[in-house]
């Protein structure tokens, strides 16, 4: 156990452990990218699809919701890219699998908030480890460790991280209302108000 920032104490808590790698399928018999997918989000493209992707919460694609299985309250974790792989992602809406990477769901009821602090958490574990030639496939990924903020009695300290993320976003929406009011106020300036 160490001490972690503010003084409490973490400890190490192996993947595999904690999550399970969901087996989503494309539902129809034969795939077709120019005609079950698009890049644009639309009525009939609805659902988020997360492949190799390097940004955009690792979603490039979307496709029909009756084509493809789909979770919510997930993990992304890129497998497979010169870029991308071991990017981690938060997926909280109902998201599907295109290729080149999978979802993985806690074991555990988990919020938003927690998805968000465990995918940093897992990406700031794996993301140097692997790379287009070493895949950051299940098998491995599930056999790494990462460092959770844990309570008096050894378990993991939901509280904290949800209350950590809280004043994360706090700080965030305050930088960008200070931000907005010196953009306002050079916009004045600049327009003689």
């Amino acid at each position: 156990m160490n001490l972690v920032n503010g003084g409490g104490v973490e400890r190490e808590f192996k993947i595999g452990d904690l999550f399970d790698k969901l087996s989503l399928k494309f539902l129809k018999s034969n795939f077709d990218k120019s005609n079950d997918i698009s890049k644009i989000q639309t009525t009939e493209f609805s659902l988020p699809l997360v492949n190799a992707k390097d940004g955009d919460n690792g979603i490039m694609y979307y496709g029909r919701e009756c084509d493809f299985e789909s979770a919510e309250m997930t993990i992304d974790i890129v497998n497979d890219g010169a870029v991308s792989t071991g990017n981690v992602y938060a997926q909280p809406q109902k998201t599907g699998v295109l290729y080149n990477a999978y979802l993985i769901k806690s074991n555990f009821d988990i919020s938003k908030n927690l998805l968000l602090f465990f995918a940093t958490t897992i990406q700031k574990s794996i993301k140097l480890k692997f790379s287009y030639e070493l895949k950051a496939s299940w098998e491995r990924v599930k056999n790494e460790s990462i460092k959770l903020p844990v309570t008096a009695n050894g378990k993991i300290d939901f509280d904290f991280m949800e209350n950590f993320i809280k004043a994360i976003q706090k700080l965030i929406i305050k930088d960008l209302v200070i931000w907005s009011q010196k953009k306002i106020e050079a916009t004045k300036q600049v327009v003689g108000l």
